[in-house]
């Protein structure tokens, strides 16, 4: 017990010095997601720490995490929906619905479709029974969503344009898109358990908006009652978000939805909160993304042979609809995208909203497919990291030096792009 303790807090330490400035410096720098520079050696920590010989994550221990992995879930999705205020839509040129749209659903479809088949014929085998049955739907669905976000370092591939303000924008509206698909799952794919509420699947999608938005306003009135300093804005919320997850375990619930709409809702109420919150949020937003990444480690089964031959196909349907989404939101005649622009929403990495996707799915649907669906994703997304870095670096330098110095925002004004990303 002693070992696990101690183990888990070197995490936790670990997992705070990984969402350092310097890292994410680091990471501008290069170009590079998070999966790859501090989150892959979390996933690493965490397969370690499964292993006998280590047994510092053991069956037991992986029971009682859910509660841990829920609330750092729980905060990722508040400090996604704190960032999805009004401004994130206001203003934008028309057309950039289309570019949204076709970003999102071309890559949601391709994965469904595809990879959805290849994981069925892994799971049991292609029948028409199979493809009725419930669950295969629902890992469909899941698969998609997560295939669909994208990472912020897209929107840094590009010079700051108008352009590039509608890419980096698109990210933020996809990820409204994934987790209404998250909360889609969660209300229509219920797994039956004795005892549990018997309500439709419309009920329960009104029932996370209501637990959300009454979370919501019971911060809100918190924090703005608060004017103490940074540190107690960190524990309300952290206080909030603990019992926002609780709430949404005992209903079986996505914490990550729950406290989105709690954060759209905060982030959009008018109050003298939105500064130091915003700065608590961010502050804490990648340990506890580090911490979801060593837990599925944990849960990785990585001698299912499956998992790994299932990675290559979501990557590569992943990236045909991405292509697909961004050739036909380039013919869009209201909004122009540039070449660098289109290149860059078409080959894209993979965003951390896709990984705690995964997790959250995990935490609801213990057991079956998951396993291999967390492997897809994480394999996916490191393998998609690498096609990035292939393709990208050179053809967008290409495109850069083609664009030339006009497309520079020389009056040294702010990076659109980087108000909205940041």
């Amino acid at each position: 017990m002693i070992k696990t303790i101690l183990g888990l807090l070197a995490v936790v330490a670990l997992a705070y010095l990984g969402g350092h400035a310097r890292v994410r410096r680091w990471e501008e720098k290069l170009r590079v997601s998070q999966v790859i520079t501090a989150g892959f050696p979390f996933v690493l920590l965490g397969l370690a720490a499964r292993h006998p010989a280590v047994g510092i994550v053991t069956e037991p221990v992986l029971g009682q995490m859910s509660t841990g992995l829920a609330v750092a879930l729980g905060w990722i999705g508040l400090v996604a929906g704190f960032r999805f205020d009004a401004r994130l839509v206001s203003g934008v040129p028309a057309g950039a619905a289309r570019v949204v749209a076709l970003a999102t659903s071309m890559p949601f479809a391709f994965v469904v479709g595809l990879a959805g088949l290849a994981l069925l014929s892994l799971a049991g085998g292609l029948s028409s029974e199979a493809v009725r049955d419930p669950a295969f739907l629902r890992d469909a669905l899941i698969l998609g969503t997560a295939g669909a976000m994208t990472a912020n370092t897209s929107a840094r591939l590009v010079r700051p344009t108008e352009s590039a303000e509608i890419l980096s924008r698109t990210i933020r509206v996809e990820e409204l898109a994934g987790v209404a698909g998250l909360a889609f799952v969660a209300a229509y794919f219920r797994p039956l358990s004795e005892g549990a509420w018997r309500l439709p699947g419309t009920a329960w999608l009104l029932l996370t908006l209501g637990v959300g938005v009454a979370v919501g306003i019971v911060t809100h009135a918190m924090l703005e009652w608060t004017k103490h300093g940074r540190a107690e804005f960190v524990v309300l919320a952290l206080g909030s978000v603990s019992f926002a997850a609780g709430v949404a375990g005992s209903l079986h619930l996505s914490p990550l939805v729950v406290t989105f709409i709690a954060g759209v809702f905060l982030a959009n109420f008018p109050g003298t909160y939105h500064t130091r919150l915003g700065a608590a949020l961010r502050r804490f937003e990648r340990p506890a993304y580090l911490v979801s990444l060593f837990a599925i480690g944990a849960l990785w089964d990585v001698r299912d042979w499956r998992g790994w031959l299932l990675a290559p196909v979501f990557m590569a349907t992943r990236l045909v609809g991405k292509r697909v989404g961004a050739n036909l939101a380039a013919r869009a005649p209201e909004l122009r995208l540039g070449p660098a622009e289109r290149e860059a929403l078409a080959v894209s990495p993979m965003g951390p909203l896709a990984i705690a996707i995964v997790v959250n799915a995990q935490l609801l649907n213990p057991g079956g497919s998951i396993s291999l669906i967390a492997s897809a994703v994480i394999g996916g997304a490191i393998l998609t990291e690498v096609v990035v870095q292939l393709v990208t670096h050179g053809k967008l330098a290409t495109l850069e030096r083609r664009r030339g110095p006009r497309a520079s925002s020389g009056d040294g004004g702010d990076d659109p792009s980087r108000e909205v990303v940041g």
